[in-house]
């Protein structure tokens, strides 16, 4: 517990001021930091799956390379679309560049792996995930950091990165310590007891109330909502409600998909980067899904609300 507390201290000493101060050098920074976590996480699992194909062996390097560049690009293409002179049909351009590389990194690894002695299927798969989970989403979730701060219908809708990675990270936050505590005092009857023995359906009903609530709490306290009149206080809560229950349900899905991952590949944790947390992937885990959904809801809320 106290390696988890003082690591978990280290890295909010870390990410804190460079999500916070609005500077050049700050965002830089991040970016980089940002895509040489993503290049661990590919490694960690590249280098899991080495275990049991060894036919990975030159692949630890080629992957990882390949997911922080798409990790990059991903940072770029959504810092670009921050910018007040780009438009809509600009931004997309800068997307699709990295739906581009996401391609041309998976042809590259088949192209590769064909040539490769011994090679299966369970190899080119591993490669899949990694491109995928540690270069394509985790670039698109921690390109919250570039959120530009959005006005739409007023007030009503008010965000900026900060903004973002709190509300995302108070539903991760609130459903993971709820489900985990309630559901082991009162949780009878199991989620997934092959794959999660701990979880139970008790402690999911939990975590999932905790991150409605805390979505909606943290939503009003950082002004992200603002309102006016008691009609449209009362939509906000059920629109915030409502995207922060689909939030926590991601949050959940997230940690037992990652579950069933570990025990696929036979092991407790991905890496051991972080004591007392794991490796990237499990520091992250549930953050990467329930950060790609809310990238997703508030591009198309901004699309909506503009008449796009």
């Amino acid at each position: 517990m106290k390696k988890r507390v003082i690591t978990a201290m280290f890295l909010v000493l870390i990410l804190v001021p460079l999500i916070v101060i609005e500077h050049n050098i700050t965002k830089i920074l991040f970016a980089i930091l940002t895509c040489v976590l993503s290049g661990i996480g590919s490694y960690e699992i590249i280098n899991t799956m080495y275990l049991e194909s060894p036919e990975l062996k030159r692949y630890r390097i080629l992957v990882p390379i390949l997911s922080s560049l798409l990790c990059g690009l991903t940072l770029l293409a959504t810092y670009m679309t921050s910018l007040d002179i780009v438009t809509i049909k600009e931004s997309f351009v800068y997307h699709f560049f990295v739906l581009v590389f996401f391609m041309f990194s998976l042809c590259l690894v088949f192209g590769l792996m064909i040539f490769t002695k011994n090679s299966e299927a369970r190899a080119i798969m591993g490669c899949i995930l990694a491109l995928t989970y540690s270069g394509l989403l985790f670039g698109y979730v921690f390109s919250l950091r570039y959120f530009k701060p959005v006005v739409l219908n007023g007030d009503l809708i008010n965000l900026n990165g900060l903004k973002s990675f709190a509300y995302v990270y108070s539903i991760v936050f609130a459903t993971d310590t709820f489900a985990y505590f309630l559901g082991i005092k009162f949780g009878k009857t199991k989620l997934c007891p092959t794959i999660s023995p701990k979880k139970s359906v008790f402690g999911a009903y939990a975590g999932f109330v905790a991150g409605i609530i805390f979505g909606v709490a943290v939503a009003f306290l950082l002004g992200i909502v603002k309102t006016t009149s008691l009609k449209d206080t009362l939509l906000a809560i059920l629109v915030v409600a409502v995207i922060s229950g689909f939030i926590s349900i991601v949050v959940q899905l997230g940690d037992l998909i990652e579950s069933k991952l570990k025990r696929s590949f036979n092991v407790k944790d991905f890496g051991n980067i972080f004591p007392g947390h794991g490796g990237v992937l499990d520091r992250f885990d549930s953050f990467i899904y329930a950060g790609t959904w809310f990238y997703i809801i508030i591009q198309i809320i901004q699309l909506i609300m503009l008449g796009v």
